[in-house]
Formats: structure tokens, sequence, C-alpha cells
């Protein structure tokens, strides 16, 4: 079983949303769409982004 991820994310849901719709490079949207992931808690650990 993989360790959680200790990662202090300070945007809020809502401007990571914001950010995620105003995103142009794919890399930046893939970036965003991890930590919109990660503060929602859909996912909580490195394997669970991977797949």
């Amino acid at each position: 079983m993989s360790r959680p991820f200790q990662i202090e994310i300070s945007e809020s849901l809502e401007e990571l949303e914001k950010a995620l719709r105003h995103a142009t490079g794919a890399s930046s949207k893939e970036r965003l769409q991890m930590l919109y992931w990660l503060k929602s808690g859909q996912v909580n650990s490195r394997r669970c982004l991977r797949r």
C-alpha cells in the first residue's frame, strides 16, 4: 500500500477549478488537475495519480 501524500495545497477548490478552466498548456492542465484531485480527496497517493 502506498503512503498518502503529505502536501499542503493553499489554493481553494474554486481557485483550482477556475485556473483549470483557463489553463492553455497540457502540462499546466495536468498539474492543476492533479492538485484538484488531491485537494478534493478524490486521490490520496501517487499510485492513484498514475492510473
